[in-house]
């Protein structure tokens, strides 16, 4: 058994423990999510509190923090505006933050920064996302995958990501896949930045100059994964589960075989509209549509999304981007989603929704297991 053997441990990345260590989390959730349906009282933590420390904006983390803390009993801090890291050091606000609480959920770009603030913490700290890896998040997606096929039923299946990798999103899932068993495909464009910016049209590429000068490269531009990241996904595949399968590829064919699809939104959420004019372009073709989940050859193959999704224009951010392309064909195609269509969102959102609520219950277990609630 494994109750205890998060205690006092920080949760910075899935590698940092083995299969096991995740299948029991996973179990948790599980068992978590049906008390919290039951209205079982599960406040172990009276007078204990936790800090949410958010350097980045956040929908879904801070609101399963919040609630899944105070679920356990635990008092919260928000904390976005501080002197940390700015007016004082690291360490100094480390050891602040130790002697008045007890757990902290960190969100920020850096994670060498964060893995500096494990150094300094006696507290456990918990990784709501940092440009490296979102483990939390891994976890509410194969939570959910779980409900879908049964305990561990997605062990040798095939997730399939489709389109812009970002920073650290498609690397989580392919350290998922590989720890938990499951095939991976990423499949994406390797579109130079040159390239995509002679596609726009003149009136485009003059806004998109106005705000970034000629020899300017975008920030995540490529969307090749990394070959130092490739190269340690691959090490998982071997150590843990050898017969499954690791490939990077623009061939949108090799969708082919896939049960679980998943996609993430082309940029604009952290860089300007106008930034992601040439990005429409790059990843045009590998936009997630009705027709490309027929092309897997399986009716059961489901799409997933982390969220936020711009499956339609219906939001500021989406109607800022379509109004500064002067396409109008491509006007059109962007009315009806980006990454996603809205056809295919609707048609699996009972899985994005369930994807969405599991945040709350894993990392209600995350918690609950640092805290060593889950050895009392």
């Amino acid at each position: 058994m494994l109750e205890g053997t998060f205690k006092g441990k920080h949760f910075l990345q899935l590698e940092d423990f083995t299969p096991e260590e995740i299948r029991y989390l996973l179990d948790l959730a599980i068992r978590l999510k049906d008390e919290k349906k039951k209205g079982a009282d599960q406040r172990k933590n009276i007078n204990r509190n936790m800090l949410m420390l958010f350097e980045m904006e956040s929908t879904r983390t801070r609101c399963a923090f919040e609630t899944s803390a105070q679920d356990i009993g635990l008092g919260t801090t928000y904390l976005s505006n501080s002197h940390f890291g700015t007016k004082e050091t690291i360490r100094d606000s480390m050891r602040v933050f130790s002697a008045m609480y007890d757990v902290i959920a960190y969100r920020g770009k850096d994670h060498a920064q964060l893995e500096t603030m494990a150094g300094y913490s006696s507290i456990p700290i918990i990784n709501g996302y940092t440009m490296h890896e979102h483990p939390t998040q891994m976890l509410a997606d194969f939570m959910t995958l779980d409900e879908v096929y049964g305990r561990d039923g997605f062990k040798g299946k095939t997730f399939t990501y489709v389109g812009r990798g970002g920073a650290c999103c498609v690397y989580s899932y392919a350290v998922a896949c590989a720890m938990l068993g499951m095939n991976f495909k990423y499949i994406t464009s390797f579109m130079s930045q040159e390239e995509a910016v002679s596609l726009l049209t003149k009136s485009e590429q003059e806004q998109f100059y106005a705000e970034y000068p000629k020899g300017t490269v975008l920030e995540g531009w490529s969307g090749a994964m990394p070959e130092h990241q490739k190269k340690f996904v691959q090490e998982l595949y071997a150590k843990y589960n050898p017969q499954c399968t690791f490939i990077e590829t623009e061939d949108l064919d090799e969708i082919k075989g896939t049960d679980v699809v998943s996609t993430e939104n082309w940029g604009f959420f952290t860089n300007s509209a106008i930034a992601w004019l040439p990005g429409i372009k790059k990843y045009r073709d590998y936009q997630v549509t009705r027709e490309l989940m027929e092309r897997t050859g399986n009716p059961d193959a489901i799409f997933i999304h982390q969220l936020p999704a711009t499956h339609n224009a219906d939001h500021s951010g989406a109607r800022k981007l379509v109004n500064a392309v002067s396409d109008p064909e491509l006007k059109k195609f962007l009315e009806k989603g980006f990454e996603v269509t809205d056809e295919v969102f609707e048609d699996n959102a009972k899985y994005i929704f369930q994807e969405a609520e599991n945040r709350q219950h894993t990392i209600k277990a995350v918690t609950y297991a640092v805290l060593g609630n889950d050895a009392l």
